[in-house]
């Protein structure tokens, strides 16, 4: 038989608290707050310097009619105009068409707060001669704080049910928070990349295009459990 005082201790070493360390994944879904639309315009005329000036006039009055309808040219970086180079085909002399005339063509994105007046920037395009948008608007939000903190709310909801099912796995009362991370360790990056695979490949790599923003956060929560039943 054991001695009383080793039974002591090894039932209050298996009575112990115990801890837990769990990497839950909080989502949201936001609103969309900014709707980026693409497009491309172009323009002919008699010379390739007629056609790129053909081309900056329709520029001019189609970004007119954007910033009426509240769409705005989207800055890059340094403040200017983001633009691809601009294309020029040139008259091919060895065509026996005699209506071909060089044209030149540029890509440019405008940016809306809401859909309606993304909307209403589409169908401007589309009534404009030589400019196209066939790609869906992509939607972001601006300030992503809110929903952040939101999607963490939910990682620490879903890291308490966690917890709790191995306390009662393991035959514990409670599970009681001791700590809480957002670094960023391979198991907090493998747990985020399983979470957002489940949702398809479509979303991991594709911009998001709807009306709200599917924001993920991972957190890793530390967990003590307590009173052994």
């Amino acid at each position: 038989m054991a001695p009383m005082w080793l039974a002591l201790a090894l039932a209050g070493a298996a009575n112990a608290p115990v801890t837990v360390e769990v990497v839950a994944v909080g989502h949201v879904d936001a609103p969309a707050t900014k709707f980026v639309l693409a497009i491309d315009l172009t323009a002919s005329g008699d010379s390739d310097d007629k056609a790129k000036a053909a081309l900056a006039r329709k520029k001019a009055a189609l970004v007119q009619q954007l910033s009426a309808a509240g769409a705005t040219l989207v800055p890059d970086e340094s403040g200017t105009t983001k633009t691809a180079a601009l294309k020029l085909d040139s008259f091919d002399s060895s065509t026996d068409k005699a209506d071909e005339k060089p044209s030149a063509s540029e890509n440019f994105s405008v940016q809306a707060a809401t859909r309606a007046a993304i909307v209403a920037a589409q169908d401007i395009v589309r009534k404009t001669e030589g400019a196209s948008a066939d790609q869906a608007p992509i939607t972001s939000i601006g300030d992503t704080a809110v929903a952040s903190r939101a999607a963490k709310r939910d990682a620490i909801v879903r890291a308490k049910l966690d917890a709790q099912n191995y306390a009662d796995s393991l035959g514990y009362a409670s599970a009681t928070v001791i700590s809480v991370s957002e670094r960023g360790d391979l198991g907090t990056l493998f747990t985020y990349g399983m979470s957002m695979a489940a949702r398809g490949p479509k979303n991991m790599f594709e911009p998001s295009r709807g009306d709200t923003v599917p924001v993920d956060i991972a957190v890793t929560v530390t967990f003590r459990l307590d009173g052994k039943k």
